[in-house]
């Protein structure tokens, strides 16, 4: 295996003392306002798993900036600001959104809050009317679901060094792309980008979102676990969605049916679409990732896989 195993233990211990991180101001109330609906993250996650990973991003980044600048000085080209790409992948609900969101936030104590922008895959998929009249509606995620075209542009875009590029914006609450709105980035010096699909290469091109990451990040837990998040995401999702009481909601249509019908119908949908994706198109991307994070019960990171060469 291409990966030198660290459990949390270990992992933990690891970096030299850096105020700028070591020091970082965030309890646990703030942590709460930055994680994923539902998820589920620690204080001690932050110190023992986060802090460590930061300093290792920290100093890839340094590394990238010496390569940048010394290919520019052999082609004698002038010097341009290209980001360093982060790339965040894994299964739905294993928590890609919270490990993106505290790694920009811990990034951002270190570089200034507009050098560190993220966004999600999500706002490049077909839009669900697209997905219909293409017969691709069951095939939501899947890697033909996506604008691949247009992701591979935003990211060559990224990369080149545009002083401004926009993307299209995703709402998990209706379960659409946004029609005409566009979130903005102008030239930070580290972008994040998550998503089911950034370790996938595209059906139609022989190039892999990867192509365009300086450091890319798996998440990993067990099958079971996976399903068992899922789950409970739906089911608080329902509560949350009744609660509100808006019909404009993706959710909305689930409250209206008994609890145990809408449960079984959210298995089927695992069964049937998600769990076919991970094992035949988000799995088999995870030993391309620089980095794993393997996940236990209760979201726990117990071990750090980090790629050896």
């Amino acid at each position: 295996m291409n990966y030198a195993v660290f459990p949390r233990a270990q992992w933990k211990t690891l970096g030299t003392p850096n105020p700028a991180i070591d020091k970082v101001d965030l309890d646990a109330a703030f942590l709460a306002q930055i994680k994923a609906f539902n998820d589920q993250i620690s204080m001690g996650d932050v110190r023992e798993i986060y802090v460590p990973l930061v300093k290792y991003i920290m100093l890839r980044y340094r590394q990238y900036l010496r390569d940048r600048d010394e290919r520019q000085f052999f082609l004698d080209e002038a010097s341009v600001a290209s980001p360093f790409v982060i790339g965040i992948a894994g299964s739905v609900a294993v928590g890609k959104t919270t490990t993106a969101q505290l790694l920009q936030y811990l990034l951002q104590q270190v570089y200034g809050k507009e050098n560190v922008n993220l966004t999600t895959t999500d706002g490049f998929l077909r839009s669900n009317a697209d997905l219909a009249a293409a017969g691709l509606s069951q095939r939501k995620g899947f890697p033909e679901s996506y604008d691949m075209p247009a992701l591979l542009r935003f990211l060559d875009a990224i990369k080149d060094g545009a002083a401004q590029v926009s993307a299209p914006v995703y709402s998990h609450d209706i379960s659409d792309v946004l029609a005409g709105e566009t979130e903005t980035f102008k030239r930070p010096k580290i972008f994040i980008i998550e998503g089911i699909n950034t370790l996938q290469a595209s059906p139609s091109s022989p190039v892999y979102l990867a192509d365009y990451f300086d450091f890319s990040i798996y998440l990993d837990a067990e099958t079971d676990l996976i399903e068992h998040w899922y789950l409970d995401r739906f089911v608080a999702l329902l509560k949350k969605t009744a609660q509100a009481n808006d019909p404009e909601n993706y959710f909305y249509q689930w409250t209206k049916m008994p609890l145990e019908e809408a449960l079984n119908r959210a298995k089927e949908v695992f069964e049937e679409i998600n769990l076919p994706n991970l094992n035949h198109y988000i799995l088999p991307t995870r030993e391309r990732a620089d980095l794993i994070l393997h996940k236990t019960v209760g979201h726990i990171i117990d071990q750090v896989w980090l790629r050896k060469f």
